[in-house]
């Protein structure tokens, strides 16, 4: 079991936050993790507290979810 599922199995209330960044040299890049942020928002909007979406410098894309656990 990793850290992070221990923390997880702490049986309480918690809101679980991801942050990951992507390179992205190319728009089609950008647009394909746009794409896949909006499908979670679709298809798993009752598990999201927020998901934000970030263009940084240096061609990243920064993606930011918070989950209700």
């Amino acid at each position: 079991m990793s850290a992070i599922d221990e923390l997880k199995s702490i049986p309480t209330r918690k809101h679980v936050v991801t942050s990951i960044e992507y390179e992205c040299k190319t728009e089609e890049k950008e647009d394909e993790v746009f794409e896949k942020v909006q499908g979670i928002l679709k298809h798993h909007l009752d598990e999201v507290a927020k998901i934000t979406y970030d263009l940084e410098a240096d061609d990243k894309v920064k993606v930011e979810v918070i989950q209700n656990l």
